[in-house]
């Protein structure tokens, strides 16, 4: 499966979310039109600049099953799940609001 670059707009706050399947705002798909493909793992991060000054996100994998169930309105994110057995990351759903309160957060942003 080929690499594909999702351009974001000058960025404000610390969190960002795009739409896969439809990006408004100022975000860009490249190539375009991106397509999800059944069972198909994909994982997703972000980046700006270079070197000392790089920033990074939380990265995020999903699937086009995953997608699927989001309601509008909600950001698809994971947690580490120490109770299980192993211990894993699970996709969990949380509201636009939750996603960009916990992005002001500076617990989460280590």
């Amino acid at each position: 499966m080929d690499d594909v670059d999702f351009i974001a707009p000058a960025l404000r706050g610390q969190s960002a979310s795009v739409r896969l399947d439809a990006p408004d705002d100022g975000w860009a798909v490249e190539p375009k039109p991106f397509v999800l493909h059944p069972g198909v793992l994909y994982h997703a991060f972000g980046y700006q600049g270079r070197g000392t000054t790089q920033v990074n996100t939380n990265h995020v994998s999903f699937s086009a099953e995953s997608v699927a169930k989001l309601k509008p309105g909600w950001v698809l994110v994971q947690r580490y799940n120490e109770r299980r057995s192993p211990p894993a990351w699970d996709d969990a759903a949380i509201t636009r609001e939750e996603f960009d309160r916990q992005g002001q957060d500076p617990a989460n942003c280590q």
